[in-house]
């Protein structure tokens, strides 16, 4: 009997240690980053600093100043949108806690492009200078998946931002059903490009 419950004892202390270690390898998977994971890190950080500067200057929408509280929870916590104050510039917790946050993941994505070779400045270097931008004028370079995929990734951008600019519209749903459609099917095809050729010997 003794021996029984010293088994179990010593299982449940086993299972316990296990489940801590699993907790751990997650909590310093999303600290530190790998490559892929920086890429989303860094955009989302990034896109999120933006609209978080926008929301606060008053120009993320032309009536409303967005609670991101309210936004993010399907309005569970508070209401998503709330009048803009008169004199421009409004802000509320919600907006810091927002900034703090893509500050974080920014910051966690450029501490590992700071690890690599390139740096930081090579990761904002390689969204410019790259292999995809010159499939947009020669389908030599990349087939003809690569450049239909490199224009619906730029007509997607394009749109998002001429909306954005021209309307005051950085929050409309009906705007990024359309972008993130175009962006989707741009990377998609820019993906399908570059994935390596399986052997003709299926021997």
């Amino acid at each position: 009997m003794f021996r029984c419950a010293y088994i179990q004892k010593v299982g449940g202390r086993i299972m316990s240690t296990e489940e801590s270690d699993t907790g751990k390898d997650f909590v310093s998977m999303l600290l530190n980053p790998s490559s892929t994971a920086a890429n989303w890190y860094a955009s989302i950080g990034i896109f999120g600093l933006f609209l978080g500067i926008l929301n606060i200057l008053g120009h993320i929408h032309p009536t409303y100043h967005v609670s991101w509280g309210g936004l993010l929870t399907f309005e569970a916590w508070n209401a998503a949108f709330e009048p803009k104050s008169e004199d421009g510039i409004q802000v509320v917790l919600s907006d810091a806690i927002f900034l703090g946050f893509c500050a974080v993941l920014t910051s966690l994505a450029f501490r590992t492009f700071g690890n690599q070779e390139l740096g930081v400045g090579g990761w904002f270097k390689g969204l410019i200078i790259n292999d995809t931008w010159p499939c947009l004028v020669d389908p030599d370079l990349g087939g003809w998946n690569k450049l239909f995929g490199a224009w619906s990734l730029l007509l997607g951008f394009v749109f998002y931002f001429y909306y954005g600019i021209v309307n005051t519209g950085w929050i409309d749903i009906g705007v990024y059903s359309i972008s993130i459609a175009l962006i989707a099917f741009g990377l998609g095809l820019i993906m399908a490009a570059n994935a390596p050729e399986g052997d003709d010997n299926l021997d």
